[in-house]
């Protein structure tokens, strides 16, 4: 796929188009943990702009990947210029951010007092007192007012307390190449047995020679959150009780999905070596016209829709994914506070800056950053629906249809903030991978998945 970078949507500078970049394939900025069975030692940490906080109590560090790290300079100093006295400085781990987290802040080693973390981290570092509730903070309780549906519960612990603002909200979205449906005279499916019969129709007549190309990757259990979104496409959301409990096994949701997912695989509509190209790969399939369907969150469908990285382009459209209820996963990212922090009222003040409305109001961060750069949702209603933000997206999306979708999502509840949930989901992607090639069947799978969720929970 071209790989031009000196153009960008919107008159995005090219250091925009690389730093998004980074953080489409960032492992640890996909809104999916990486888990924690590495054996990786603790990595070198870059930092920039000042001393580490604590030398004073105006001084404050950031803490986040190095992959993503040249998108939040601008944001830096933009907080540098406007808040002083306080002073941000960044703390940046160049491989592995997960792993190397979780050792630093179990060694005490944290200096940073504003960190972020994927689904799977926020139970774990609250129990081990390793970031602080955010109870009492000023201003708290309107940020909770102003959240869209379902988000506040992903941002407490298992004691029902708020430790976490949001980073970012993604929703798996289905995308079709409309000069390939054109060609067979058919609109955007809204079943998948339509789906079923374009994508045989499109193979059949040279149109596409593998006309769906899915994330059904190991990497950061991207598999797993394409499972999630097309379960609840038909009707199957409840993938895990309120209890973090497996309903798994007898889920008839999830067994239609993995039976289509087989016969995708077994008729050569997928790429037969779907499971070992690395995200590029796959993205450049789709994105270079390929293939004729594919999902993936918001800020993926940006690149798709940037001429200067897809050929297929101007081709590309949003739809609500397909199946009988029209809901699709969710996911996102926090932001916590150390609780190594030596001056909690100003590190608030970074939290709520990088996931907050901030001082004035504005929610600079979470609409300039997330909503329009990245295309992703805030969290917030305000924001979601700021016509700034609205006129951003129209550039890569059909809004209507995108807001649509966006309210009809399913998240998979509490489980995404258990300990063992990050090893659970990257093993469960090995598991759909053996159901899909036929090595075993899948009432089999979905139970030896169900097992691995249940004996995980008793630890």
């Amino acid at each position: 796929m071209t790989r031009r970078i000196n153009a960008a949507p919107g008159g995005a500078s090219a250091d925009a188009i690389l730093s998004r970049r980074g953080f489409l394939r960032g492992a640890s900025s996909l809104g999916i943990a990486a888990g924690l069975s590495g054996t990786g030692l603790l990595a070198a940490c870059g930092s920039s702009g000042g001393s580490p906080s604590g030398a004073s109590s105006h001084l404050l560090q950031m803490h986040h990947d190095a992959a993503v790290g040249p998108l939040f300079a601008p944001y830096v100093k933009y907080f540098n210029a406007h808040y002083q006295p306080l002073h941000l400085s960044t703390s940046y781990v160049a491989n592995d951010y997960a792993t190397v987290t979780n050792q630093q802040l179990a060694a005490g080693d944290a200096s940073y007092d504003v960190l972020f973390s994927d689904e799977g981290y926020l139970e774990s570092w609250s129990k081990n007192g390793w970031v602080k509730e955010l109870a009492g903070f000023k201003g708290l309780s309107k940020l909770l007012g102003n959240l869209n549906p379902g988000v506040e519960d992903a941002l407490k612990g298992s004691d029902g307390q708020i430790t976490a603002l949001p980073y970012f909200r993604g929703a798996e979205i289905f995308v079709v190449n409309t000069q390939h449906l054109d060609k067979i005279k058919a609109k955007p499916p809204t079943t998948w047995d339509e789906f079923m019969s374009q994508a045989r129709e499109l193979k059949a007549r040279g149109i596409a020679q593998t006309p769906y190309s899915p994330y059904w990757i190991n990497y950061a259990f991207l598999m797993w959150h394409q499972f999630a979104a097309e379960t609840a496409s038909e009707g199957g959301g409840e993938l895990f009780d309120a209890k973090a409990a497996p309903q798994l096994v007898n889920n008839s949701a999830a067994y239609s999905t993995l039976q289509r997912w087989k016969t995708l695989y077994q008729e050569g509509l997928v790429p037969k070596d779907v499971f070992t190209t690395d995200y590029g790969g796959v993205t450049n399939i789709f994105g270079g016209g390929k293939s004729s369907f594919s999902m993936r969150y918001q800020a993926q469908v940006v690149g798709w829709r940037d001429p200067s990285q897809s050929p297929a382009a101007p081709h590309i459209k949003n739809i609500i994914i397909p199946g009988s209820t029209g809901k699709t996963h969710s996911f996102g990212a926090y932001w916590m506070m150390a609780a190594s922090t030596k001056s909690p009222e100003n590190a608030w003040t970074v939290l709520n800056y990088l996931g907050g409305a901030g001082k004035d109001g504005s929610y600079y961060v979470p609409k300039q950053l997330i909503a329009i750069t990245l295309g992703l949702s805030s969290g917030y209603a305000s924001v979601d629906s700021d016509p700034d933000v609205l006129a951003s997206w129209a550039k890569w999306a059909d809004v209507p249809v995108l807001k649509q979708q966006l309210a009809n999502t399913v998240n998979l509840g509490p489980v995404v903030n258990q300990t063992w949930y990050p090893n659970f989901a990257t093993q469960a992607c090995s598991t759909l991978q053996q159901i899909v090639i036929g090595q075993t069947s899948i009432q089999a799978g979905l139970k030896t998945m169900s097992e691995a969720a249940t004996s995980a929970a008793a630890g």
